[in-house]
């Protein structure tokens, strides 16, 4: 494992007020249940450095769908033998970021996440694991770049697939200030932890692909350990190429968003036929030319991104039977319905 580079740099002023520290790192058993909120929402990537706003208070909801965030045993996870060395796992609903931490550092294991089509797919770093940060970790001070090595395991179009994989990370507190949620929520000590893990593997039938995890987590240090607003994307598309072979993204509010339905926009609604249905649907409605739908699982996570017109089919053959949601923003509103597959 290469050291992470270590940037230090003079304060003008006081350091700031919060940081992430081996006393505030979570303990195995601290839960908070967040919010699903618009998965269409900014990252707000360019809005780092001191004093900041991240305004979220306008965000949409999807009507008080939840999920749970917390610090859990490995030994209690069903792919928990899959990461050895983890003694912790930061779990944000279906994606486990399973790591070990020393009064120095914090350090990866992997990961793994259940996709809607291709079920569990895991990712450990067993022949090096990732440094994720340096105690204490602050905005204006150190910046982590690692590199890590390890597999990938999923079943991808009826093949098991089990390959190498090897990427870096760069993770840092590229912000402090204010968060701005809905009902009139300010947290006005905020600090914001990003990194960006980005791998490359192989795939039957595709050849080389990217495996990019980009993960924004929000901390209010003084109320919780755990984060107040998560902004996660997990994406594998072709080296080289643009079109994701599958994308999971999840943003979650410590409040919940507004939840817009047709009643509140009547200049824009759209239908959803059949429904309930086995293979495909159909959507029609009046859309503007660049109107794009999301298809998300019940607990609110991205299964298909797609430009959208009129009479627009979608292609629900090889998900699981279940409820659905359709997330359709168009001129710069958003309208969800359900979508059931029998």
């Amino acid at each position: 494992m290469r050291k992470p580079l270590l940037f230090t740099f003079l304060l003008a002023a006081t350091f700031s007020q919060a940081q992430m520290t081996s006393a505030n790192e979570p303990t195995i058993g601290e839960t908070s249940t967040l919010f699903v909120v618009d998965s269409f929402a900014t990252n707000y990537a360019g809005t780092t450095g001191a004093g900041v706003t991240w305004d979220y208070s306008t965000i949409a909801g999807y009507n008080g769908v939840t999920q749970d965030v917390e610090c859990i045993d490995p030994t209690a996870d069903p792919n928990g033998a899959n990461f050895p060395g983890a003694t912790k796992v930061l779990s944000v609903g279906d994606i486990k970021q399973f790591f070990s931490s020393t009064a120095s550092e914090r350090t990866s294991q992997g990961f793994y996440y259940t996709e809607a089509t291709f079920g569990d797919i895991i990712v450990t770093y067993e022949n090096d694991p990732s440094i994720l940060c340096t105690y204490p970790f602050d905005q204006g001070g150190a910046t982590v770049n690692d590199n890590y090595d390890g597999s990938l395991s999923m079943t991808f179009n009826g093949f098991p697939v089990n390959e190498s994989l090897t990427g870096t990370i760069d993770a840092s507190v590229d912000g402090s200030g204010t968060l701005l949620l809905p009902n009139s929520v300010s947290l006005s000590n905020v600090i914001r932890y990003y990194s960006e893990e980005n791998a490359q593997t192989t795939l039957p039938l595709v050849g080389a692909v990217d495996v990019i995890k980009s993960q924004y987590e929000y901390y209010d240090y003084a109320n919780s350990n755990l984060p107040v607003f998560v902004h996660l994307t997990i994406t594998i598309l072709p080296q080289g190429g643009t079109t994701p072979i599958t994308e999971t993204s999840l943003v979650l509010s410590q409040e919940d968003g507004i939840f817009v339905g047709v009643e509140e926009l009547e200049s824009f609604d759209f239908t959803v036929a059949p429904n309930p249905a086995n293979d495909v649907v159909t959507v029609f409605g009046e859309f503007d030319a660049s109107a794009t739908a999301q298809l998300l699982d019940a607990s609110g996570r991205i299964i298909n991104t797609l430009d959208i017109s009129n009479g627009q089919t979608i292609d629900i053959s090889n998900l699981n039977a279940g409820m659905y949601l359709l997330a359709i923003n168009n001129a710069g509103q958003t309208v969800t319905k359900t979508v059931v597959k029998k």
